[in-house]
């Protein structure tokens, strides 16, 4: 049976728990500053591959990877470049998912903004992949119990950080050579993207 812990109970259990469930290639429910989440460790490839096939996500879409500063994202990604910098300056910690090259692939990097999550990340000490608590092509979740009615069974922890009033996922920004894409108008608009470069 998962486990449900709250944020606003206990907060240093909450991450103690979390941290316990990630190391141990569980799949964790969490709060952010947009919507809910799940997450996994990706040093864990039975517990990515879980994460599809939990999410109903297409291998070749790949998940976010959550991390506590620009400077997990800044010291693996040769794509990393002053757009890059510039934008992670305006908007991180924020909801602003940056894609970058990274050894030949793309990955998409998030400074959340939510006190209990960005503390996680920091005692964690690595990139957390993750992705939007729904199935994929649904709304995302805005509550712990929202979430739990799709995932509830199959999760190694809950955490419950209240409702989410905001609701609205981050933007995704694909920094390419010579070119930037919105592939997701999110939180923050296209007109600030564009204007903080």
């Amino acid at each position: 049976m998962t486990r449900i812990v709250s944020i606003r109970e206990d907060p240093r259990a909450a991450s103690e728990d979390a941290l316990e469930a990630l190391q141990g290639g569980g799949i964790i429910l969490f709060p952010t500053e947009t919507v809910y989440g799940l997450g996994v460790d990706p040093a864990n490839t039975d517990a990515v591959k879980h994460l599809y096939v939990f999410k109903g996500r297409p291998k070749e879409k790949p998940f976010q990877w959550l991390i506590a500063d620009a400077s997990q994202a800044r010291a693996v990604s040769g794509g990393w470049d002053e757009r890059a910098e510039k934008l992670a300056q305006a908007f991180w910690p924020g909801p602003l998912t940056l894609v970058v090259a990274v050894e030949g692939e793309t990955v998409g990097w998030r400074v959340p903004d939510h006190e209990w999550l960005h503390g996680l990340l920091v005692k964690f000490g690595r990139p957390m992949i993750a992705t939007s608590a729904n199935r994929s092509g649904e709304p995302p979740a805005k509550s712990c119990a929202e979430a739990f009615q799709h995932f509830g069974s199959d999760l190694a922890l809950a955490v419950d950080g209240g409702l989410i009033k905001k609701g609205v996922a981050s933007t995704v920004v694909s920094l390419e050579p010579g070119e930037v894409k919105i592939l997701r108008e999110g939180a923050i608009s296209e007109a600030s993207i564009r204007g903080a470069i």
